[in-house]
């Protein structure tokens, strides 16, 4: 009978074990906080890339519309077009990173597990790039996109000038 399973005491049906830490699982407790610490900041990072979305996307058209004496043009759209489309891929990759960095810490916490319950676990699907630009955090870019097609046409049909 392993250390382990000696620290072990039933309680009707149900097994509870006391377990002592080993180095291992301090090491692998110590590696998952520093990686949710990495996850949080790419997290951060995420909200600041909308945030600068936000501001970049509208100083350029005020720029681009000055710059063209208060007439719209189709230069306005494709610039607006185009920093849109970066930001969301840059918001996309942190997203995708962040997703990477989860992974990582669910393969910690499922390694200690195992040591104490031999039951397999499951960890998070390996995220993918596709799901990475089509999820419920990049809602602001496709608003974004709704507004300048709309606009587009809008403009290409002659009813904003």
């Amino acid at each position: 009978m392993s250390g382990r399973q000696a620290n072990a005491s039933t309680q009707g049906n149900i097994t509870v074990r006391s377990p002592t830490r080993t180095m291992i699982d301090e090491i692998e407790l110590r590696e998952a906080s520093q990686l949710h610490t990495a996850a949080l900041q790419i997290s951060k990072n995420c909200f600041d890339f909308k945030k600068l979305c936000v501001s970049v996307l509208g100083a350029a058209v005020a720029f681009m519309i000055r710059f063209t004496e208060y007439h719209l043009s189709n230069a306005i759209f494709v610039v607006a077009f185009m920093l849109i489309v970066g930001f969301w891929i840059s918001d996309s990759t942190s997203y995708f990173y962040q997703k990477i960095v989860r992974l990582g810490i669910d393969q910690k916490f499922k390694s200690i597990a195992e040591r104490y319950d031999p039951k397999p676990r499951s960890v998070s699907a390996r995220p993918t790039a596709f799901g990475s630009l089509f999820n419920n955090s990049m809602w602001l870019y496709y608003i974004f996109f709704i507004l300048l097609a709309f606009s587009w046409i809008g403009y290409a049909k002659g009813w904003l000038s």
